[in-house]
C-alpha cells in the first residue's frame, strides 16, 4: 500500500517531537550535572576577578596607611575605590588598642577572632562571630608590626549567582583548606539540598584565598534539567521534523525533477555507451567490450550512480536501453568482426519479448558481435518467460551472460533453468585475491564450478597483475578491469587499442 504524500509528511513532522519526550528521561541527570559543572566554573570565574580586585585594593591601601587612624587612614578606608562591592566593612586595629573602622568608630571585630583562634601569620583569613545561626562572613587580615589591617568581605554576590538559572537549585560552601585552622562553614543557598540523598557535589581549592569551595545540588536542578531538555527536546524534535518533512519534500520534488531530466535526456539523445575492453590474458588480444551506460549531459557525465538505481526503479532503463543498443549497433562496424560487445539487461527485457521485438525491427543485427549480460543483482519473477526468451535469442545466435554472478538471488539455478554458459565474476570476489577475506574460498568454489562445467568465465573489476596471475593460473583468462582498460567512449577506445596492440606486436 502506498502512503500519500501528506501523511508521510506528517509522520516525518510528529515523530522525532513524540521520540524526543521518552529520551529526556536518559538525559535530564546529565543535564543536571552539566549546568552544576557550568555553576562551578562561574562561580570559580567570579571568584577570580573578585579576587584580582581585591588584591589590588587592598595592597593599594596598605601601602598608604600611617596606623594611626588619622584622617589619612580614615580617607583611605571610607575611599570609593577601596570600600567597593565586593567589602562590606574595612578598620585598622593599632597596636595602642585604638580602633577605626569605614564607619568611623572601631568595632570589637579582631578582638573576638583572636579569641575564637588567633591570627596565624602576616596574612590570612578569619571569620565574623558565629551568633543565632546566622551566616558568618570571611575576614582578610593583614599584620603591620603589631597593628592590624582588616577587610570583612561580602559575600552576597553568591546569593544571586545561586538564584540562577533556577531558585533554590545550589547550595554553596566555603571553608578553609587546612581544616585545623578554622571549623567554621560559610553556607550560601539552599542548606536543605547537601541533606537529600539523590544531592551530588563539586568542589575546588582557591590558592589565593586559600579556602575550599563546595558546590551541591539536588532534586531542585534535576527537576529543572529535566523541564529544560524537555522544552529543548521539544524545540529539537520539531525542527528536525521540520528539516526531515522539507528534506522529504525537496527529494521528491528533485526526484521528480530528475525523471523530467531523464525524459528530456532521452528525447536529446544523451545517453551513450562508454566501452571497457575485455582482454585474454594468455594471447594479450581484446577479445570484447562491455557497453556501461552513461549520460552526457550539457556536454558532462553525470555519475552513474545518480541515476542508474532511479530509471530502474521508475522503468525508464527500457527505453534508455533501446537508444543505447541503437548507439552500439553503430559503433559496431567501427571495431573489429572478431570482437563482441555485451550490453546490459534486466529482467523486463527478457520476462517480456522486448527484447527480441527491438532485436527483430533491427532485422537480427550481427549475433556474432552483439551480447547480453543479465545480472543477479535484482530478481526475475518469472523464469518461465524469461527461459523462452532466452532460448529464442540463442537460436538466433546471441549470448546472455550471467553478469555479478554470486552475488545476487538465482546463481546456480539460474544457470540450469537459463540455459546460460557464460559468467562473470563479480569484482567483490576478485578484490579477495591476495588477501585472508573469507569470500576468497567463495571465488575459488566458483572458479571451480565454471571449470568443471564447461563455462566461459570473464572476471571483471580487476585492477592489478597479482590478481591477473592468480586467475591466469586458476584457469580464468578472460579480464575485464582498470588493469587493461577504464570504460571509454568510442573515439578513445579506438586510440587506446591502437596503443595496446604496439607492445604486444613489437615484442612478437
Amino acid at each position: 500500500m502506498r502512503i500519500p504524500p501528506f501523511w508521510i509528511s506528517l509522520l516525518l513532522l510528529v515523530i522525532p517531537i513524540i521520540a524526543s519526550q521518552p529520551l529526556s528521561r536518559w538525559l535530564d541527570k546529565p543535564m543536571a550535572y552539566y549546568l552544576l559543572q557550568q555553576k562551578m566554573e562561574e562561580i570559580k570565574a567570579s571568584m577570580a576577578e573578585r579576587g584580582k580586585q581585591l588584591d589590588t585594593a587592598l595592597s593599594t591601601q596598605l601601602a598608604q596607611f600611617d596606623f594611626d587612624c588619622g584622617a589619612k587612614d580614615m580617607v583611605l578606608l571610607r575611599d570609593p575605590r577601596f570600600y567597593s562591592t565586593h567589602i562590606r566593612l574595612q578598620g585598622l586595629e593599632l597596636a595602642s588598642g585604638v580602633n577605626c573602622s569605614s564607619l568611623g568608630v572601631g568595632i570589637p571585630l579582631i578582638k573576638e577572632a583572636k579569641k575564637m583562634g588567633g591570627l596565624p601569620g602576616k596574612f590570612g583569613l578569619t571569620a565574623t562571630m558565629d551568633k543565632f545561626n546566622t551566616e558568618q562572613e570571611l575576614v582578610a587580615y593583614y599584620k603591620s608590626g603589631e597593628n592590624i589591617a582588616y577587610w570583612v568581605l561580602d559575600n552576597s554576590w553568591s546569593h544571586d549567582l545561586l538564584q540562577h538559572p533556577c531558585t533554590n537549585c545550589f547550595y554553596l560552601e566555603f571553608s578553609q583548606r587546612d581544616p585545623a585552622a578554622m571549623t567554621t562553614h560559610f553556607p550560601r543557598g539552599n542548606k536543605a539540598i547537601k541533606a537529600e540523598e539523590s544531592s551530588h557535589s563539586l568542589s575546588f581549592f582557591d590558592q589565593e584565598s586559600m579556602t575550599k569551595q563546595t558546590l551541591w545540588a539536588g532534586k531542585a536542578l534535576n527537576d529543572y534539567a529535566r523541564q529544560q531538555v524537555r522544552f529543548y527536546g521539544l524545540w529539537i524534535g520539531a525542527a528536525l521534523g521540520l528539516l526531515l518533512t522539507v528534506s522529504y519534500w525537496l527529494l521528491r520534488n528533485y526526484r521528480r525533477s530528475l525523471k523530467g531530466l531523464l525524459q528530456a535526456g532521452l528525447i536529446r539523445r544523451e545517453f551513450i555507451p562508454f566501452y571497457q575492453p575485455v582482454v585474454n590474458s594468455r594471447t594479450r588480444e581484446v577479445v570484447g567490450f562491455e557497453a556501461l551506460l552513461r549520460w552526457r549531459r550539457g556536454g558532462e557525465l553525470v555519475p552513474p550512480g545518480a541515476f542508474i538505481d532511479y530509471v530502474e526503479e521508475q522503468g525508464l532503463i527500457l527505453p534508455i536501453t533501446v537508444q543505447l543498443l541503437e548507439r552500439v549497433l553503430t559503433d559496431l562496424s567501427s571495431l573489429a568482426a572478431t570482437q563482441w560487445v555485451s550490453v546490459n539487461l534486466v529482467a523486463a527485457h527478457i520476462e517480456q519479448p522486448l527484447l527480441r521485438n527491438l532485436l527483430q525491427q533491427h532485422q537480427w543485427p550481427s549475433p556474432a558481435q552483439l551480447t547480453f549480460e543479465l545480472t543477479e543483482r535484482k530478481p526475475l519473477t518469472d523464469i518461465k518467460s524469461a527461459t523462452s526468451e532466452i532460448t529464442a535469442l540463442q537460436e538466433r545466435g546471441y549470448h546472455v551472460k550471467l553478469d555479478d554472478f554470486g552475488t545476487g538471488y538465482g546463481g546456480f539455478a539460474y544457470l540450469q533453468s537459463l540455459g546460460i554458459r557464460q559468467i562473470k565474476i563479480d569484482k567483490m570476489f576478485v578484490d579477495t585475491i591476495g588477501t585472508d577475506d573469507l569470500k576468497r574460498s567463495v571465488l575459488d568454489a566458483i572458479i571451480a564450478f565454471g571449470r568443471e562445467s564447461g563455462m566461459e568465465m570473464i572476471a571483471e573489476g580487476v585492477e592489478t597483475q597479482e590478481q591477473v596471475d592468480y586467475l591466469y593460473r586458476q584457469g580464468v583468462y578472460l579480464i575485464q578491469g582498470y588493469v587493461f582498460g577504464k570504460p571509454m567512449p568510442l573515439q578513445e577506445l579506438l586510440l587506446w587499442q591502437q596503443a595496446f596492440r604496439r607492445p604486444h606486436s613489437e615484442t612478437a
